[in-house]
Order: C-alpha cells, then sequence, then structure tokens
C-alpha cells in the first residue's frame, strides 16, 4: 500500500505502515490488549480498513478492504531498477520466475492427516487426473511414516471412499528391488506421500533410486499430492520437524503393538498419532514444551522454493511454525518461502495455482471479502515470504488463484544461493534407516 501515515495506539507505541502488505506483528504489545482497534487510511482515493488483533503475546495488524492482490499482470521489468517484479513479490537477480517445462500437476496441503483425509482436497486431487475416481490408481508411499498402517488408512480413507484404487509402495523398512519400484510407480496416477518425518523419507528414497523416478512421473503428468512432510517433498526444501524425537524411526515402530488378526488390518499403537502441528496458535499448554528445532531439508527440487506446512500451527517444542519460518527466511534469505497453513493447500495444475482450503476451521489468513464471521475470523491459507534488501523477512498472502509463474520464483544458481542446515547430519546420526541399525 505504501502508506507514510504513523499511528498511536495505547502504550503510545507508534509505528510506520510502509510498503504494508499482508500482516504486520507487533511482538512488543501485551495480549492484554483485548479490544480490537481500527483505523482508516486514505490513500489514492481509496480508503482501506485495518484492523488490529491481538493473539497469544502479538498484535495482529491485518487488511479488512480492500484485501485482495492484482494478480492478472504478468512479469515485467521494473522501469526504475534491474529487478524483474512479478504480479506477487518482487523478483530479485538471483531469482527468476518460474514455469514448469511439463504440464505439472498436485495438490499440497499444510497437514498430512487432518488435511489428506477430508474429502473436498480427496476430491480435488482426482478431478486433477481428469478420470473417473474408479480409474484412478492411487500409489501411497509411506516413508515419512514408517510405513505404518495407521497413517495409510487415516491419508487414503477419502481416496478409496471416492472409490480410487489404493496401492502402497512400503520402502521405509525394506529395500525392494528396484523393478518393483519401478512398476508400482509406473502404475500410479495419483501418488500421494505420507506426512511425517521428511528427512527420513527424501533419504530412503535417493538410496533405493526412488526419487529419479517421482521425478520423472511427476513430469509425465502423474498428480503429486500429500501435507506436512508430503508437502516439503516436492519443492527444493521445508521447514521440518523432522529434528523432533516422537518422528524418529525406533520410537515409532517401538510404539506399535503385535496386529490383532480379529480387529482389522491397522496398526494398534500405546500411544495417539504423532502431534503433526498440534495445536492452533493460542492452544499450547505452558511448562509442557519439549527440546528440539525445526530444519531446513531438502526435498525433490520439482518446485522452488522453501515450505513450511502447519503454517498456523505450535508443535511440541512450543515454538509457533509461524515466527521460527521467518527465523529460517534470514538464515536462507536468497530463497523464497511458502507457509501452508494446516488446513489449507496450494493446488498446481499447469501454468495455473489455486489456494484451497476447508470451509469452517480457523487460519490465519484474513477474508478476502473483508467480512469476518464469529467462528472463523480468519481463515486457512497461505503467505509468500521473501527478505528484502534490508533483510527484512516481508510477507504477503497468496492470492486464491493465479499462474503459477507469479507465484513461484527459481533461484538462478541454487549451488550457490541455498545454504544447508548443518543440524542435518545430526538428525541423520539419531534417526538412521534399516542399513544402519
Amino acid at each position: 500500500f505504501g502508506y507514510r501515515d504513523s499511528i498511536t495506539l495505547n502504550h503510545y507505541l507508534r509505528f510506520t505502515l510502509s510498503h504494508f502488505i499482508g500482516t504486520l506483528r507487533l511482538s512488543s504489545l501485551s495480549a492484554d490488549d483485548s479490544c480490537h482497534h481500527n483505523f482508516q487510511f486514505d490513500h489514492s482515493f481509496e480508503t482501506t480498513q485495518l484492523l488490529l488483533r491481538p493473539t497469544l503475546n502479538t498484535m495482529v495488524l491485518v487488511a479488512r478492504q480492500p484485501f485482495a492482490v492484482n494478480h492478472g499482470l504478468t512479469a515485467s521489468l521494473s522501469s526504475h531498477s534491474n529487478e524483474w517484479l512479478s504480479s506477487i513479490v518482487p523478483v530479485p537477480n538471483h531469482r527468476r520466475p518460474w514455469g514448469p517445462k511439463s504440464p505439472l500437476k498436485g495438490l499440497f496441503a499444510g497437514s498430512g492427516n487432518g488435511a489428506m483425509s477430508h474429502p473436498y482436497f480427496a476430491q480435488s486431487v482426482v478431478d486433477l487426473t481428469k478420470r473417473s475416481p474408479h480409474e484412478v490408481n492411487l500409489l501411497y508411499i509411506g516413508t515419512a511414516s514408517y510405513d505404518l498402517s495407521r497413517y495409510r488408512d487415516i491419508q487414503t480413507s477419502a481416496f478409496a471412499a471416492l472409490g480410487c484404487t489404493v496401492h502402497s509402495l512400503d520402502v521405509a523398512n525394506q529395500s525392494p528391488l528396484l523393478i518393483d519400484i519401478e512398476e508400482a510407480v509406473e502404475k500410479a496416477h495419483i501418488i500421494l506421500v505420507s506426512g511425517g518425518n521428511t528427512l527420513y523419507a527424501v533419504d530412503r528414497w535417493r538410496a533405493l533410486g526412488l526419487d529419479g523416478l517421482l521425478k520423472d512421473a511427476a513430469h509425465r503428468g502423474v498428480v503429486m499430492t500429500g501435507g506436512s512432510a508430503g508437502c516439503i517433498c516436492w519443492f527444493d526444501g521445508g521447514h521440518s520437524d523432522s529434528m523432533d524425537p516422537d518422528t524418529y524411526r525406533a520410537p515409532m515402530l517401538s510404539e506399535v503393538q503385535p496386529e490383532n488378526p480379529n480387529a482389522g488390518s491397522s496398526n494398534a499403537r500405546k500411544s495417539t498419532l504423532f502431534n503433526e502441528g498440534s495445536s492452533a496458535i493460542g492452544n499450547s499448554q505452558e511448562g509442557s514444551a519439549k527440546d528440539w528445532n525445526y530444519i531446513r531439508v531438502e526435498g525433490l527440487g520439482i518446485f522452488p522454493g522453501l515450505v513450511c506446512p502447519h503454517y498456523d500451527r505450535i508443535q511440541s517444542n512450543g515454538v509457533p511454525r509461524m515466527f521460527d519460518f521467518d527465523k529460517m527466511m534470514s538464515r536462507h534469505s536468497l530463497e523464497l518461502g511458502l507457509g501452508i497453513d494446516h488446513f489449507a493447500a496450494l493446488e498446481v495444475n499447469g501454468e495455473d495455482f489455486r489456494i484451497l482450503s476447508i470451509p469452517g476451521v480457523a487460519g490465519s489468513v484474513p477474508h478476502a471479502d473483508g467480512e469476518e464471521s464469529l467462528t472463523t475470523p480468519m481463515i486457512p491459507g497461505a503467505w509468500i515470504k521473501y527478505v528484502d534488501e534490508d533483510g527484512t523477512v516481508q510477507s504477503k498472502a497468496c492470492p486464491s488463484s493465479g499462474k503459477i509463474e507469479d507465484l513461484l520464483q527459481a533461484l538462478v544458481d541454487p549451488s550457490k544461493h541455498i545454504w544447508l542446515d548443518g543440524r542435518v547430519e545430526i538428525c541423520r546420526r539419531q534417526n538412521p534407516g534399516p542399513s544402519m541399525d
């Protein structure tokens, strides 16, 4: 918006709105400021209402109306600099607008169990195949959750209910012949990757040669999908909970009791499902945080960017992912970031994208029409993030639809511009695969 106006809040806090886009968080304010503050700014003969809302220990400033992004523009050369400008965020010299060389299709959700089990997302994925559900072969790859059948059943249930045929490719704890892996991938119309430990999954795929097969499948039009780890894996990298000991192979397998032949095929566990995106911001319990850190992990690189699933959630370490993602963006400042809420998804269909969300649940994005619901003041959505020339992390809400080249940006030289996280090697030693046990 480019406002120069400054406003005064109680406690005499002043700040300047400069190129304000999306959400501005003020960590210095107390959540005791429970009232809403409304401010009007007149700029270029248009009035935009801004709402200051307390949440957790921050104040969130959101645009009420209009809250829209002009995504009808295409990438063009700025007249005042040598940077390319897309319709969503600036494109600096070390990145370029990205478009697929072949028509890629996929749906990438902020959660595995929560999102992929929802009929709306399942139907959206099937629609991308342009086939009747009864003609669709879905290949479930549960490596990230160690091929435990309970997670498979949850994340494929909505697809099975539509009539899709579900097959599994189990490689987390065994090493099938490459010819068998190739046959399973070749038959798939949809490949669904489970949530879980992203680092473990991608490492196993590379060890078995499955990574190349997944890339080939994507480029020949197979629909890619998954949530959480199943979202991160398709991109350059992601903000991951792979260092959470609760997601490690040994403890997860040790908690599986022998299957009861009279109780169906699902594995029974002594405890509940691992807590992917365990709670919404503001609902975490004090004093219950565990000692582990989010890390940047590598994906398959089919799509460019650094992705944060569960963007609006807090996990067992007690750290909101949206705040930690900003810190990660500061450390990996050349990459473009994409934060996807727990119940939202990015759908890619060739040159086009959409941001989808499950109706009736809360998220982190203001309502596009400026109207709020008493039950869902903010809705699930996605945020695009980048680090500006001053080293500040900027965030902008993704439009509901547009062209993929206006959303994603590829690094000009990934070998120089992607900086690996040194803690990954520690995590690998702590969570070895079957060949290292």
